[in-house]
């Protein structure tokens, strides 16, 4: 009997006789990696859309060019926010549509389309990652915007707390993470992003008060309704009992996208350090671990994420409280191998000293890259889309002259794809590939395009799964062409030459 594989290989020496693919073609070296992505913020909108109320077509083309933009500063992932406070920016039966859309909570774009759909679409058309990102517990993002019948701060106000402009939904209240798990599940279920993310917002960041010490966040009630059920009738301090509720939540997510989606990739972007002086000897200030119920060590090391995004907003030449310090930290905290993708402080780009401090920073993760492979966050896109400092142009000069894959995450999925088959069309003008056998189509996700030019093998584009021709590279003497599966494994290569 003739096996898949046995036939596949059959199937390749016959394309090599008949001259479609050539057996003399060159190694072809595996593709760089390196995640290079940004956050797409659309509170308040940061970023998108420009200004709530535009009609759906102007939309669409801000979103569009912003993706693009991506593609072309040699981005792969973007981290697109969906629900900044209690809302939604797709289609959702559990929450209303966001007012950062049309300016009034829960009236939908006109004309009617789903922007977390069409940002997916776009996306993966360039060959890039698209990540649903989530604000679990912020209700209200100031007052500019009244809440719908449909909002949580109407339907039940008193799983809400006000805190400083904010409203905030009370974590420590068991429907209020449910609430929050759903939504995530949600998306997880119904679209085809490739990654859920949360951000740093749990329990409030604390504000100042009158007297300069932090004002309370008033979640007295419901830490006596549920805290001694906790431990077991042994209530727990309230910072403790806090852990404990975010601990639930981001648990339960990790453990619901998996049961999903195995291959969804669940990330936190945390603020940049655990507590103080972890490492000793460096800063006092703000302990998210104390104050914001954020145990973001213990996450990684209970493997709760796929990838860690800590948002490490200091220049490197701070010894104490720095870039560097801080990264490296979180790499010998880094007992299971799950990805450290620091947050770049991009957006505080003014002039080309602090551009280059961002390109010093991705060197510093580069040089590094022998214990984990390199990626990066920008906060925000703008400061890349809109060229602040020249950041756009040096990091497309100097940091991403090279196209880079996102790196693979073999605890998700370590599937061995085979070579697709090659063929040339069009008088040679464009390229066809695909597998032998269909049934590998459910086991890849991208295609991964290199090509031999001016002697050199480079990665000259990536493509979605459904995806199957392409022109032929200017100059190229050979192309190749490899699939790569859910988790970015990447396969052999089928290779053609001109």
């Amino acid at each position: 009997m003739i096996t898949n594989r046995r036939l596949i290989s059959l199937m390749f020496s016959f394309w090599i006789a008949a001259g479609f693919v050539s057996a003399q073609s060159p190694a072809v070296p595996m593709p760089a990696r390196e995640l290079r992505g940004s956050w797409i913020a659309t509170v308040h909108n940061i970023n998108w859309p420009s200004e709530p109320g535009l009609p759906a077509t102007r939309q669409k083309e801000q979103l569009q060019r912003l993706i693009q933009s991506a593609h072309d500063h040699g981005l792969n992932c973007l981290i697109f926010q969906v629900r900044p406070a209690g809302d939604a920016l797709y289609e959702s039966s559990l929450e209303p549509w966001s007012p950062y859309l049309s300016g009034l909570m829960s009236l939908p774009p006109s004309p009617r389309w789903d922007p977390l759909d069409f940002a997916v679409k776009e996306a993966h058309r360039l060959g890039m990652e698209l990540h649903a990102w989530f604000n679990p517990f912020r209700a209200l993002a100031g007052d500019k915007h009244a809440p719908s019948a449909n909002h949580i701060r109407r339907q039940h106000p008193e799983w809400t707390v006000k805190y400083g402009r904010d409203w905030w939904m009370d974590p420590g209240i068991p429907e209020v993470r449910q609430r929050a798990l759903e939504v995530m599940l949600d998306v997880t279920r119904r679209y085809d992003v490739d990654g859920i993310h949360m951000d740093d917002y749990f329990y409030p960041y604390p504000l100042p008060g009158a007297d300069k010490k932090p004002i309370p966040f008033d979640d007295t009630r419901s830490y006596a309704k549920y805290a001694s059920s906790a431990l077991g009738g042994l209530a727990p301090s309230l910072p403790e009992w806090r852990r404990q509720n975010v601990d639930a939540l981001v648990r339960a997510t990790y453990t619901g996208i998996k049961e999903i989606k195995r291959t969804v990739k669940f990330g936190i972007s945390p603020f940049g350090l655990w507590r103080p002086n972890f490492p000793e000897g460096t800063g006092g200030g703000l302990d998210p671990y104390e104050e914001m119920g954020a145990d973001s060590r213990k996450w990684l090391q209970q493997g709760w994420v796929d990838y860690l995004t800590p948002q490490l907003y200091w220049t490197i030449d701070r010894p104490k409280l720095g870039f560097t310090t801080y990264y490296e930290w979180w790499l010998n905290e880094n007992t299971l191998g799950r990805h450290i993708w620091p947050g770049m402080n991009s957006s505080k780009v003014g002039d080309d000293r602090y551009a280059g401090e961002i390109l010093r920073q991705i060197s510093v993760l580069r040089e590094r890259g022998l214990r984990m492979t390199p990626g990066h966050f920008h906060w925000n896109f703008a400061a890349l889309d809109k060229d602040v400092g020249k950041l756009g142009t040096l990091t497309k000069e100097r940091a991403y002259t090279i196209h880079a894959l996102p790196p693979a995450s073999p605890w998700l999925s370590q599937v061995a794809l085979p070579a697709p088959l090659l063929e040339k069309l069009a008088e040679g003008k464009r390229l066809r590939w695909g597998f032998n056998d269909p049934r590998w189509e459910n086991y890849s996700r991208w295609w991964v395009i290199q090509a031999l030019i001016e002697g050199k093998w480079r990665t000259v584009e990536v493509t979605f799964k459904d995806q199957h021709e392409l022109d032929w590279p200017s100059k190229a003497a050979a192309v190749a062409v490899r699939a790569a599966g859910h988790s970015w494994e990447v396969g052999e290569a089928g290779l053609i030459t001109r």
